[in-house]
């Protein structure tokens, strides 16, 4: 009978903190104006390898205004769950916002919750939260390890 102790187990994570070299675009031209200015983005959690061995990418944020930067377009060599979901409980589908991403080459504008599913090599970025009347809650999950893209973000 196999022990129990070899059996994998579960661990919680409540890390906020990026590894190095991720998204570092959001860093990029950050001079005296930027930092007295209020951060529309909260980082909520973040998790891939580096931080718990064994997991897979996975981050969420909250945005409570109008990003600065535009995410860089780029591709991933698997799949990506993208989700940006409103945060008025009394209509859900409602996300209070208007968010550019182009995929593909192909800009679409966001304005109700959603998950998009990003195939592999597929490019896509240009995210744009352009108007923010709500906070919105945005998640990333990646099948891979690590977070990478190419080019690097």
């Amino acid at each position: 009978m196999p022990d129990s102790t070899d059996k994998p187990k579960a661990v919680f994570c409540t890390n906020t903190q990026l590894p190095l070299g991720v998204h570092d675009f959001e860093a990029d031209g950050d001079g005296p104006a930027k930092a007295h200015a209020p951060d529309p983005l909260h980082r909520v959690i973040y998790m891939d390898d580096r931080v718990v061995p064994g997991s897979f990418y996975v981050e969420a944020v909250w945005v409570k205004g109008s990003v600065p930067k535009v995410h860089p377009v780029h591709r991933h060599d698997h799949d990506e769950i993208l989700g940006f979901v409103g945060s008025d409980m009394e209509n859900p589908d409602d996300l209070g916002a208007e968010i550019d991403i182009v995929i593909d080459g192909k800009k679409t504008t966001i304005t109700k919750t959603c998950f998009i599913h990003v195939p592999a090599g597929v490019e896509h970025g240009g995210l744009c939260f352009r108007k923010i009347d709500r906070p919105v809650f945005q998640i990333a999950m990646l099948r891979q390890d690590i977070f990478e893209s190419v080019p690097p973000t």
